[in-house]
């Protein structure tokens, strides 16, 4: 069976496993997410799933090539805003040249060096991305 990534009118996304598209969109639908605005296959998916001593799990998307993938088809705006942040913010002394910092789990604390405007453009995207599919 393929995987299925739905963007919703939400601006979230759903990965599905599933026979087909309309299967896909129910799975979607039984977990209570808006209306799927967008549903393609995807021939890559890595997630990590982190056990908290809670009993908790939490995922991340840690995958530079499941990223990348996100950004190109269901989140363009933020790919543009995120891709110009770090074109002009650049790397540290303390970044690797070779791993893009966005993907780096020191990523956070280099963050922190960004000005006002790159976080303001990213969160302008996020917002533009949340309303793209809206209706």
């Amino acid at each position: 069976m393929p995987l299925y990534v739905l963007r919703m009118r939400d601006g979230n996304c759903v990965i599905a496993y599933a026979d087909n598209e309309a299967n896909a969109s129910q799975r979607a639908q039984q977990i209570g997410e808006s209306g799927v605005a967008t549903i393609r296959q995807i021939d890559s998916f890595v997630a990590q799933f982190s056990l908290s001593n809670d009993g908790e799990l939490k995922s991340a998307l840690l995958d530079r090539s499941t990223v990348a993938d996100l950004h190109r088809h269901e989140y363009p705006m933020l790919a543009a805003a995120t891709a110009h942040a770090y074109e002009e913010f650049g790397s540290s002394e303390t970044d690797s040249r070779e791993v893009h910092v966005l993907y780096d789990h020191g990523a956070s604390s280099h963050a922190k060096g960004w000005d006002e405007r790159d976080k303001k453009m990213i969160e302008y995207a996020v917002r533009q991305e949340r309303l793209r599919l809206a209706n």
